[in-house]
């Protein structure tokens, strides 16, 4: 197998040898330069110069004149030019900023294939008015209005964001790539290079078509593309969607290396297993067979459709697998410090509830911060030891729904402050932060203790990241303090900062078995390759709307839809494949209501067309069972002899409030004789959970607890008027009182809480 890169290193050997250091090679992104120059190393005998390797978005950058603007400023930048345009009534910053980044998508795209969006959006407002126009029947509502509103700003607010930008210097990446192609043909980078190769593209937009074809036409760039006759020829097949359009527009065959790789006998296997472990599982076994036929892993890939399928396929590599390059980033989103902290702001965004005390924490976010495992963390990091159990166990005893600062203040009294304070309600987002902040030092300083210890975790990476964008968040809360003042836009601007942030791997990029994303498999290719989670829904994603434009605008106009973006992914799937002689391609076979455990139709596709292109292709696809389990009858029973028989009577002779046969025991006897034996023989329980509203069973309990507690004064006694009127007007303070009993929080009643004590009251009053 020669790789595509290896190509490029002999093509220019071959043509710019004497001139390398004056030749610039552009890649669709970074991950390809360090193979590249390896082949270089390989190619090249004599010790030269290595041309200059850049990512497509350095060199767009570079044109440009700008830089990449940040993420959480653009938003911040766009919200003032909302506020400056927006011909009716702004939302909020916090409910701006949920919707703020499909408006910069669009402006993306508008910019990147160099459309007018002045015309565009004229277009869009005349749209929306004959949606809502009524034919004079009815004036439009207040809402409809302000819908309108907003369509008819969004022209202008796209002129004023896109000015502020350009005069700080910054701008997005459609902003980028427009105006490096309106100030590209006089840039003095250019000059630095005789020839500018553009190698592996696929997709381009308008901008990038603009500025490479002005310079493949003015003799200054090549551009060599990578494509097979088996998608390219064929009109039906997306995957060489893009590539036939630039034929249009490029002399591709001129300039490109095209084969007929998939006339090269390939053996392919398609396996379906259900779950993330089982699929794991599998790259696990085809590891080791691969070792077993001295397979070098150098030329084998695992790549994963689905990127939570990274820390399964980890935590079952083989340990024979010496050496291991990862390309890709584990997302924080998916660690257990993102979990533990996604509850504590749970919390404090329920403080804010209202009709509720401000500062009680709902019983089930209590207990889930109390059960997470970094919980259990912080207190090794503090040396404390503390019986967690025993507080839920009285929680779900004395059913507290809401558990009070004074609670938890008694009970965390004797461990440092800061546990107790990560349940008490932050003053400000910037205090929030400094608490988080606290949160997490003292958990990595537990962790640097135990890789001092040679106990090594990956933890203390996550640790390590999270600092860094609590760091970031504290930067932009006092950069804009007045858009993250309260708890949830804060959180919103910790989702958006930490939900993208992500944990490199430190790996031998060279050596070794390499484990990657679809998207980092561009330009690479590897002889053995093991792609897995490749299901419908992933690989393509498949159909979303995450715009303001609809699709018939976007088609007059010409803007990508979803299926060129699947065409794109296409590419991606067919293109990794083809230089490749041995596949196996794994996927979820777990399904669900919305249609998960599809296999992705790519699959589909190579079964059903591959072999009439070419008959020596072996195909297999099988589904992975796990060993069924023999089946043992343990049936349980119980000997009724004289033991279990006395258990039974000692109960019904009990003369306290819980002796004696109930007719729900009886009922529970009829039902099921075990059952009855193991709750009112061996007094075995259910474990007791809170009850956040009054059950059928409690209900009743509360009722009479009520009716004792009145009548108990009035017990060997004839009753007069007078008595019946006390208890009438001692009513409501009884049931209130009986109904504390069972629910011991001392929060205001509210909700069905509220309406089930006046339903009480009004039983009692009937009595």
């Amino acid at each position: 197998m020669q790789a595509f890169l290896n190509l490029i290193a002999h093509h220019i050997h071959t043509h710019y040898k004497d001139s390398v250091e004056n030749v610039c090679i552009v890649l669709p992104s970074k991950r390809g330069s360090v193979f590249l120059k390896d082949h270089f190393k390989q190619v090249f005998t004599k010790t030269t110069w290595l041309p200059d390797i850049q990512s497509a978005e350095e060199f767009i950058e570079e044109l440009s004149g700008l830089k990449q603007a940040d993420e959480i400023d653009l938003i911040a930048f766009l919200y003032e030019s909302y506020l400056a345009c927006l011909k009716g009534e702004p939302e909020p910053f916090d409910k701006f900023s949920k919707w703020g980044h499909l408006m910069i998508q669009d402006f993306n795209e508008i910019d990147r294939y160099l459309v007018d969006s002045r015309q565009i959006y004229n277009n869009l407002t005349d749209i929306k008015e004959i949606e809502n126009w009524s034919l004079g029947q009815e004036e439009l509502t207040n809402t409809q209005v302000n819908y309108l509103n907003f369509m008819g700003s969004i022209g202008d607010i796209y002129v004023h964001f896109s000015q502020e930008l350009l005069k700080r210097g910054i701008g997005y990446q459609g902003l980028i790539y427009k105006k490096a192609s309106e100030n590209f043909k006089d840039h003095p980078s250019l000059n630095k290079f005789s020839k500018i190769l553009f190698c592996g593209f696929n997709a381009l937009n308008a901008a990038e078509t603009k500025i490479y074809t002005w310079l493949q036409s003015s003799g200054k760039a090549e551009m060599l593309w990578d494509i097979d006759n088996y998608y390219y020829k064929d009109k039906t097949q997306e995957a060489g969607l893009f590539l036939r359009r630039n034929l249009e527009v490029f002399d591709v065959k001129q300039n490109s290396f095209t084969a007929e790789h998939y006339k090269t006998a390939k053996e392919i296997h398609i396996t379906a297993v259900a779950g993330q472990m089982g699929q794991a599982q599998l790259v696990h076994d085809e590891l080791i067979k691969l070792i077993n036929n001295d397979v070098s892993m150098t030329k084998v890939a695992v790549v994963l459709a689905n990127e939570r399928l990274l820390w399964p396929v980890l935590k079952l590599l083989p340990k024979e697998v010496e050496h291991v390059n990862i390309t890709m980033e584990y997302p924080i989103r998916y660690t257990q410090a993102y979990s533990f902290i996604d509850l504590l702001f749970n919390i404090q965004v329920n403080f804010q509830n209202k009709g509720r005390s401000s500062d009680s924490v709902y019983f089930k976010e209590f207990v889930a911060v109390l059960q997470h495992p970094f919980f259990g963390v912080l207190l090794k990091s503090l040396d404390e030891k503390f019986n967690v159990s025993a507080i839920i166990d009285q929680i779900n005893k004395d059913n507290y729904v809401f558990i009070h600062q004074k609670y938890i203040q008694e009970k965390f009294r004797e461990l440092p402050k800061i546990i107790s304070e990560i349940f008490k309600p932050w003053p400000s987002s910037l205090d929030g932060n400094n608490s988080l902040v606290s949160v997490i030092d003292l958990i990595r300083n537990y962790y640097i203790k135990l890789f001092e210890t040679n106990i090594i975790h990956l933890e203390l990476e996550y640790m390590e990241v999270l600092l860094r964008s609590f760091k970031r968040i504290n930067d932009v809360l006092q950069k804009y303090p007045m858009y993250y003042a309260d708890v949830r836009s804060y959180r919103q601007l910790y989702t958006q900062t930490i939900g993208a942030a992500t944990v490199p791997f430190i790996g031998e990029p060279l050596k070794g078995l390499q484990i990657m994303g679809v998207l980092e498999t561009r330009t690479l290719d590897f002889e053995y390759l093991i792609m897995v989670g490749v299901n419908e829904g992933v690989l393509p994603s498949g159909k979303t709307v995450n715009s303001f434009l609809p699709n018939d605008l976007k088609r007059l106009f010409g803007l990508p839809l979803y299926y060129e973006k699947d065409a794109i992914y296409a590419y991606h799937f067919y293109r990794l494949l083809q230089r490749s002689s041995f596949v196996h391609l794994i996927y979820d076979s777990e399904t669900d209501e919305m249609g998960k455990g599809e296999k992705s139709r790519f699959i589909s596709q190579l079964q059903f067309e591959l072999k009439h292109y070419h008959s020596d292709h072996q195909i297999t696809e099988h589904v992975a069972v796990s060993a069924s389990p023999v089946y043992v009858d343990d049936a349980i029973s119980i000997e009724k002899n004289e033991q279990t028989l006395e258990k039974i009577l000692t109960k019904a002779r009990s003369s306290d409030e819980f002796g004696g046969i109930s007719p729900s025991a009886l009922n529970t006897f009829k039902e099921c004789s075990l059952k009855f034996y193991y709750r009112y023989g061996a007094g075995l329980k259910e474990i007791k959970e809170v009850e956040e509203s009054a059950e059928a069973n409690t209900f009743g309990s509360i009722l009479h607890l009520a009716l004792e507690n009145l009548y108990k004064p009035y017990i060997n006694k004839n009753l007069a008027e007078e008595d019946l009127l006390k208890m009438l007007s001692e009513l409501e303070k009884e049931v209130e009182k009986a109904f504390k009993e069972f629910f011991k929080d001392s929060s205001p009643l509210q909700g069905k809480n509220y309406l089930q004590i006046e339903v009480l009251k009004v039983y009692v009053k009937r009595w």
